[in-house]
């Protein structure tokens, strides 16, 4: 089952680079040293598609792990962010954005139950993306900008978890936001160090470096 959901992510990614690609292809000479060069791109194109749909694949696993066990949801939430990490720094670019949208949008067409899916679409799936962009600007207006975004989507969650699902707003106290907030404190920290210990020894460890060769 999952080979069939590799393939199937696999094909629809290749449709949506080969749409991004497409002016530039069509620009191309058609001489034998540019036929080499797109040959050669072609090759990398389809190392960076196999590695995209194997980590979709996984990230739908792993939210389906979340999905049936609810009490880790939010956990496995943060684990598939992890496979955002790792595609930004594999494949860079539009990339990790496409394996997240992908991602969100097979899980939410498989999964029975749709919290994790929320959970990991409405924040977890695109902040490591963001917190890429954050971290250019100085430390103190970097943090600033993570906290307001964390913050916003929380009240977003809150809001619409009220009206759609009968949320009891009186069972919320206020030290619980201070709590996620410092939970979130701790998860941006621990991606900090899964970066450094990904690019140090996972990588290595994994057998990734040898997935591009």
């Amino acid at each position: 089952m999952l080979t069939a959901v590799a393939n199937a992510l696999e094909e629809i990614l290749y449709a949506a680079v080969d749409f991004v690609m497409k002016s530039d292809i069509l620009r191309e000479k058609k001489n034998t040293k540019h036929n080499i060069h797109r040959h050669k791109r072609c090759i990398t194109n389809t190392q960076k598609m196999s590695f995209s749909a194997m980590m979709c694949a996984l990230g739908v696993v792993i939210l389906f792990m979340g999905a049936i066990i609810e009490l880790v949801d939010i956990t496995m939430a943060a684990m598939a962010s992890f496979l955002i990490v790792i595609c930004m720094i594999e494949l860079g670019g539009y990339m990790p954005w496409l394996v997240y949208f992908v991602t969100s949008a097979l899980a939410f067409l498989l999964l029975p139950n749709k919290t994790v899916v929320l959970i990991y679409a409405l924040f977890f799936g695109f902040y490591p993306i963001l917190k890429n962009y954050f971290e250019r600007m100085r430390p103190f207006f970097s943090w600033i900008a993570k906290f307001a975004l964390f913050n916003v989507i929380i009240a977003f969650y809150y809001l619409v978890s009220k009206e759609l699902f009968l949320f009891n707003a009186d069972s919320v106290k206020g030290y619980l936001f201070v709590m996620m907030n410092v939970i979130f404190f701790t998860f941006d920290l621990t991606l900090t160090l899964f970066v450094t210990a990904y690019v140090r020894r996972l990588r290595r460890l994994l057998r990734i470096h040898k997935f591009f060769k």
